[in-house]
């Protein structure tokens, strides 16, 4: 995958720069209220505790990424593994995994974007700065959680994929303040919006069920 190999040769550009940070088979922890110039591993997964300030970014291959409570960081990337981010975070950047789900917990803000490949993203009161972007992955955002540019599903369906679709649902005075862009019009996009929730752009090769 073009997307995979990009972010691997990152990765390790960035390992090059700066290796003091790096573990590699071994997963990285911070404790609770600890504070770190950044969380770097391969084939290990990156725990940061409540209360932490990770002044550079989190990166990791082959592993998943937990934030607790009321910390904040910088990037967070992962090729294989999930991000967990808890409640009243702050990520000054974005959120990627390629083969993982996202899930932000109450009050947090990430002021980039969130991207999956292959895997759900679920926001609860979560403010998103830039887009929420996927290819194979269901969106949910609830509990007043806003979007400030657009929800955009990338890339093409597979010859294989057959029925398979994709649910988009806004929820609980959630807003999308851009659009909807499905790039592909094969696709199989239901998008769900409550009767409290909006989508003030256009909405692009999706069904709109609106609840």
């Amino acid at each position: 995958m073009k997307q995979k190999a990009i972010f691997i040769a990152l990765f390790f550009s960035v390992l090059f720069f700066y290796g003091c940070d790096m573990s590699v088979n071994r997963s990285q922890h911070l404790s609770d209220g600890g504070r770190s110039a950044g969380l770097n591993s391969v084939n290990g997964s990156i725990h940061v505790g409540e209360r932490c300030r990770v002044d550079g970014n989190c990166h990791t291959v082959n592993g998943r990424i937990e934030v607790g409570a009321g910390s904040s960081v910088g990037d967070l990337d992962t090729v294989n593994g999930s991000i967990r981010v808890g409640a009243g975070v702050e990520v000054d950047g974005d959120a990627v995994t390629v083969n993982g789900s996202i899930e932000c917990g109450s009050g947090s803000k990430i002021r980039g974007n969130v991207t999956t490949v292959n895997g759900r993203i679920e926001l609860t009161n979560t403010a998103v700065a830039e887009d929420v972007r996927t290819v194979n992955g269901d969106v949910l955002l609830r509990n007043q959680s806003v979007v400030r540019g657009d929800i955009v599903i990338k890339g093409k369906r597979g010859f294989f994929s057959g029925g398979h679709h994709l649910e988009i649902r806004i929820e609980g005075g959630s807003v999308v303040e851009g659009g909807i862009d499905v790039h592909d019009p094969d696709n199989e996009v239901e998008v769900y919006i409550s009767k409290d929730s909006a989508v003030k752009g256009e909405i692009r090769n999706a069904k709109v069920i609106r609840e």
